[in-house]
C-alpha cells in the first residue's frame, strides 16, 4: 500500500513541466523528533506510535483518498480508536490495549500540535479525541530486603565497582536512560546534575554518603587503569565484548538487571528503584513537595502514586503495631527501619 504523499511544486521541475512527487511522511516524523528533546527510547516510541496510526490508515487509503498529513480528520481519528480497541473475530482479543491506544493518540495528538506550529497544517485531528482511562499503575517499590540481596549479589558480580555505583546512583531516582546520558563532569562529588531526562525533567540529585563512596571508588578504579578522565567521559563504562570502553547503553543496565534477578530469584527492573526512592522518603515523613523537587516530577496527580503507596504500608504498619502482632508479614516488617 502505497504511503502517505503529499503533492509539492518545485520551481525547477515547474521549469521542465513535471511535479515534483516528495514522500512527506517520513521527513516529517523525523524533523519532529529532532525537534523534541527526547532520550533514544522515547524517540523509538514515538516513532513506533506513528507508525501503528499510518499502517492502519494506510490500509484504507482507497476509501480515504488523498494521504498527507495534512487530510487526515478527526473522523478518521476516531474511527482507529474504535477499530483498534475491537476484538478479533479470530481471537477474540482486543487488536490494541486501552493503553497502547492512549499513548498512540497522545503521540499523534503531540505530533499535529508541533506541525500547527510549524505551520504545515492547520488543524489538530486529534485534539478533540478523548483519550481511553487508565487504571492507576501500583507502584513496583522494593522492600528494604530485597534490595540488601540485590546489592550483595552485585559483590559477586565480575564488576563490582562499577555495579555498585550503578546501583547506588538508580537506588537515587534516575531513570535508565538519565543513568547512560551521565558524564563525568555531571558529578561533582556531592550530587548529579542531570542534563537529559524524560519530559525535560531535569534537575539535581543529591546523594547519600555509600552512594558517593562507592561512585568515587568506581572513577578511582578507572584512572587506576589508565583511563583520564575528562569532563565528557561517560560516566558509566560498558565492559562488554562488543562495545567495552563505550557509554554503558540501557540494554546493558537491562542484561545486568536480568543477571542479578537470576542471582536474588526474584524479577525486578531498574524503575523500580526510581519507585522505592520516592516511597522510602514518604515512609521518613519528608516533606512531598520536596520530594518532588528531588524525583523531578511535574504533575502532583502522577506524584500521588507514591504517596498513595507510602500512606498504604504506613496504615498496614500501624494496624499490626495496634492489635500487637509481632509476626508482622516480611514486605510490611522491612519497611519498618
Amino acid at each position: 500500500m502505497a504511503a502517505l504523499i503529499s503533492v509539492v511544486t518545485d520551481p525547477i521541475a515547474n521549469a521542465i513541466g513535471e511535479p515534483h512527487i516528495i514522500h512527506l511522511r517520513e521527513a516529517r516524523i523525523d524533523e519532529f523528533l529532532q525537534a523534541k528533546s527526547l532520550s533514544r527510547n522515547s524517540q523509538r516510541a514515538y516513532r513506533q506510535d506513528l507508525k501503528i496510526f499510518c499502517a492502519w490508515y494506510d490500509a484504507r487509503r482507497s476509501s480515504n483518498g488523498h494521504g498527507a498529513w495534512e487530510s487526515i480528520t478527526a473522523r478518521q481519528v476516531i474511527q482507529f480508536k474504535t477499530d483498534r480497541s475491537r476484538c478479533q473475530a479470530a481471537t477474540h482479543q482486543r487488536r490494541l490495549s486501552d493503553a497502547t491506544i492512549r499513548r498512540t493518540l497522545g503521540t499523534l495528538r503531540n505530533f499535529y500540535n508541533w506541525m500547527q506550529r510549524m505551520g504545515y497544517v492547520t488543524h489538530n485531528p486529534a485534539a478533540a479525541i478523548d483519550l481511553p482511562k487508565l487504571a492507576e499503575p501500583p507502584i513496583q517499590h522494593l522492600s528494604d530486603q530485597q534490595v540488601q540481596h540485590i546489592f550483595a549479589a552485585a559483590i559477586d558480580t565480575q564488576l563490582p565497582e562499577r555495579n555498585l555505583a550503578l546501583l547506588w546512583v538508580l537506588n537515587h531516582n534516575l531513570r535508565a536512560g538519565e543513568v547512560c546520558a551521565l558524564n563525568y563532569a555531571d558529578y561533582d562529588g556531592q550530587r548529579l546534575t542531570i542534563r537529559q531526562a524524560k519530559a525535560n525533567s531535569t534537575g539535581i540529585v543529591p546523594l547519600n554518603l555509600e552512594a558517593r563512596a562507592w561512585l568515587d571508588t568506581y572513577l578511582k578504579w578507572r584512572e587506576a587503569a589508565g583511563e583520564h578522565l575528562q569532563s565528557s567521559n561517560p560516566l558509566f563504562l560498558s565492559y562488554s565484548r562488543q562495545n567495552c570502553g563505550d557509554r554503558l547503553g540501557y540494554g546493558g543496565i537491562r542484561n545486568l538487571m536480568d543477571k542479578l534477578s537470576a542471582t536474588v530469584g526474584f524479577k525486578f527492573h531498574a524503575h523500580q528503584f526510581r519507585h522505592t526512592y520516592a516511597t522510602n522518603l514518604m515512609l521518613k515523613g519528608m516533606n512531598p513537595h520536596h520530594i518532588m523537587t528531588l524525583t523531578r516530577h511535574k504533575s502532583p496527580q502522577n506524584f500521588r502514586r507514591y504517596s498513595k503507596a507510602a500512606e498504604q504500608l504506613a496504615a498496614e504498619r500501624a494496624f499490626y503495631n495496634a492489635i500487637g502482632e509481632t509476626d508482622t508479614p516480611s514486605d510490611i516488617a522491612s519497611w519498618a527501619g
